[in-house]
Order: C-alpha cells, then sequence, then structure tokens
C-alpha cells in the first residue's frame, strides 16, 4: 500500500484519505517566500500599480503551495453513495457526491495537465447512464489513483475491467509479447516525436501492462448468469443459486432465509416471507424480497435487495395501496411514461423481465425503476401476469443495518 494513503474499513464504510503532498512542495514552499518577500520589499518602498500583478501571483503560488502541505482528499464509500472530499483549504477541486447503485467502472486516465514536462493522470467514474465523471484529477502518482480504484472497487463488488483504464478498448485476441516489442523499438525515436504521438505511446505501454495483469489474474469473480441456461430451459425452472459474499466487511443479507434470526439496526428480528427475482437481461441480475419481523410487536419491514454488475445494494420499502397506484397512472397493462411525486417528477429505467420466485414456483414478471435526480427515493413497479400493478416507494439502506445473530 502506498505511503501516502490511509485506509480504514468498518462496518458500513471504506475511508480513503490521502495527502496532496508532492517532492515539489518543498522548492515551491521556497519559491514563494522569495518571491513574496520581493513583493513585500518593493511595496515597502512605494513600487507603483505594476507591483499589484507580482503580488496576486504570489499570493496564488502561496496559496497553492499551502494546499499541497495542509490538503487530503477523502475518499468515502458506503453501500449507498461514493463521496469525494477536498481540504482544509479551498481549491478548484469539487467535491462529488454520487449514488453508489450508479457506479459502474472505475479507471484512471492519462489527464490533459502536465506537470514538469511529466503526464499527470485523473481517476474517473463511469456510471449506469454511460456519463463520465471526473472524480480526482492532476495526479502525478498513477500507482497511488490505481490503488485508489481497486479498493473502492473491491469494496462497492464492481469486478474490474483492467482495459478501461487509460481510456482504453478491450484488447483481447491481441498478441501483447508483439505489441510490447514493437513499442520498445519505437523507444529509440520516442524524443523526435510529436508530443501528442509520445503520449499516445505511454498510454498503449500502461494498457499493455494492465491486460497483462488480467490475463495472469485468475481471482475466482463470480461470473453472472452462467447458471442461466439451466433456469431458463423449457421445463427446467428454478432460482439461479446465489452467489457467495465476496467480503466479511458486510453482513450478507441476501442471503437469509424464511425463519433466520438477524440482528436488524441491533434489535433482534426474524426473517419472514422471502422471493427471489432472477432478471433476464445480459448480466444475470438477481434481486430479492425479505420480510423482517419484529419478535416483540409482530412490526413487519420489508427490503428489496439488487444484485448488479457483481454488487448488492439495499432498499427498505413500503407497497402504496390501490388509491396511491391510480393517482400515479398505473391502470392494468398501463404504466406512466413519468409521474411526479410532490415537487420531484421521476422516469422509468429500461424494463425488466423475468421471473419471481416464491416457494420455489417462478412466475413472469416485469419491472420498471422509477429514478429521479433530486431524491434518494425511488418507486419500484412490478407486474405479475394479470395481476395488478405492486408499486413500493424505496429508500436505500446500509448493510451495515443488518447483521447475524450469534
Amino acid at each position: 500500500m502506498s505511503k501516502k494513503l490511509k485506509i480504514e474499513r468498518s462496518a458500513g464504510a471504506l475511508d480513503i484519505t490521502y495527502s496532496w503532498g508532492n517532492p515539489s512542495r518543498w522548492f515551491l514552499a521556497f519559491f514563494s517566500l522569495f518571491w513574496n518577500a520581493f513583493v513585500l520589499f518593493f511595496l515597502a518602498v512605494g513600487a507603483g500599480w505594476f507591483i499589484v500583478f507580482h503580488l496576486i501571483a504570489g499570493a496564488f503560488i502561496g496559496w497553492y503551495t499551502l494546499t499541497l502541505f495542509l490538503n487530503k482528499s477523502v475518499i468515502k464509500a458506503s453501500s449507498q453513495e461514493l463521496t469525494i472530499t477536498h481540504g482544509p483549504i479551498p481549491w478548484f477541486s469539487k467535491d462529488r457526491q454520487i449514488p453508489a447503485r450508479a457506479v459502474k467502472q472505475l479507471y484512471v486516465e492519462i489527464g490533459p495537465v502536465k506537470q514538469n514536462n511529466q503526464s499527470t493522470y485523473q481517476l474517473m467514474a463511469q456510471l449506469d447512464t454511460d456519463a463520465r465523471v471526473k472524480l480526482i484529477g492532476a495526479e502525478m502518482d498513477k500507482e497511488r489513483l490505481l490503488e485508489v480504484e481497486a479498493t473502492v472497487e473491491r469494496y462497492l463488488g464492481i469486478a474490474d475491467d483492467p482495459s478501461m483504464n487509460l481510456s482504453g478498448k478491450s484488447m483481447n485476441g491481441l498478441n501483447l509479447d508483439e505489441v510490447r516489442a514493437n513499442l520498445e523499438r519505437l523507444q529509440k525515436i520516442k524524443k523526435w516525436l510529436p508530443a501528442s504521438m509520445a503520449q499516445k505511446m505511454e498510454e498503449a505501454e500502461h494498457k499493455i501492462a494492465a491486460e497483462a495483469a488480467r490475463r495472469s489474474s485468475d481471482d475466482g469473480i463470480f461470473v453472472p448468469g452462467e447458471d442461466w441456461a439451466a433456469s431458463s430451459s423449457s421445463g427446467f425452472l428454478k432460482p439461479r443459486i446465489l452467489p457467495a459474499p465476496e467480503h466479511d466487511l458486510t453482513f450478507p443479507f441476501y442471503l437469509s432465509g424464511t425463519g433466520d434470526d438477524i440482528l436488524l439496526e441491533g434489535a433482534p428480528a426474524t426473517v419472514g416471507r422471502t422471493a427471489q427475482l432472477d432478471w433476464d437481461n445480459d448480466d444475470g441480475s438477481i434481486s430479492r424480497q425479505l420480510e423482517v419481523v419484529s419478535p416483540g410487536d409482530g412490526g413487519k419491514r420489508h427490503f428489496y435487495a439488487t444484485r448488479e454488475r457483481g454488487r448488492w445494494t439495499y432498499y427498505e420499502e413500503r407497497r402504496l395501496d390501490d388509491n396511491e397506484v391510480a393517482k400515479l397512472g398505473f391502470s392494468e397493462d398501463h404504466h406512466p411514461l413519468r409521474f411526479e411525486n410532490g415537487r420531484e417528477r421521476y422516469y422509468p429505467r429500461d424494463e425488466k423481465t423475468g421471473r419471481r420466485f416464491v416457494l420455489g414456483q417462478g412466475h413472469p414478471v416485469r419491472q420498471f425503476v422509477y429514478f429521479t435526480s433530486s431524491s434518494t427515493a425511488q418507486f419500484r413497479a412490478l407486474k405479475s401476469g394479470n395481476q395488478p400493478w405492486e408499486v413500493y416507494i424505496e429508500e436505500p439502506i446500509d448493510g451495515a443495518s443488518f447483521e447475524a445473530k450469534e
């Protein structure tokens, strides 16, 4: 682990802290002191307005130097969101807050800024909308960003795609030894090549290294949908096998069955009815509905666990009554293209189709999840055969809320 990184894991979150410091800060500190002393001297002897520009430049250099000595970036990952904050000194780096379920992939690419004629790197996030968001920019230590990427992806359960790093496409089928040999032959003339071409060579070298690491690794990542052929074949319907947890940082509530005793937010509870939904999409995603009963007053709470892109996200949900469903615009086979709930306007994601298994019997279902950009709440609308629409309002809940009862 990089000495500049501080990684702390808990049941509910992953915290990664690293300082902005780099070797150039000592030179900048000396230069800033010299420059500002020079400007203050001329101010003291009554220099004219021309010195104002030097004063502004000195203040900017001094401010930037302070950020290198004092500032840290904190990346906090939980089952609900991914946040990045910078401080304590304000700078141009933006704080980010992204729903964890929206993060499809993290990757490192070469940035547009150079420092001391050397490339800098930036950590990017690809979202489920295919939008790309810069999380950290202008970092000279590529290995540090790669370590941050790997740590966050492992915690959130995102299957790494090394070919994404440094903005690459898939390199399957390439003869890496041949490509590496060609790049080595070009090293002799690299210094005479245009800067843009030399940068492309650097990108290719990094991508080759990442692809070689991917091909040599065998980490046993679960392949979504690998058992789908059996469960979808004619006359042989059964729920998919739930994957084993990839780490022990949080309790795998999604594996719970009827009658299991658990702790919910520290209080004893028992799992009641359960159902499993196996979706037909290419990544073989799985969802579960779980009822949790309090042994004291018999109160029931309902949860929706969904596995998408290799990780589990939890929601607490409440089913709407028939009047509430009708007000949102649902009727028979019709689902609204949008609806309003208070001041928020909700839109559906792509339709999902699959089967819901209850007590071992599977029934075809279709489902829409309605979302809004201004709230974490969402609506889940499910249609099973000729049955009325089941519409639930959901709020994300931290996976650390569920614990094993000893």
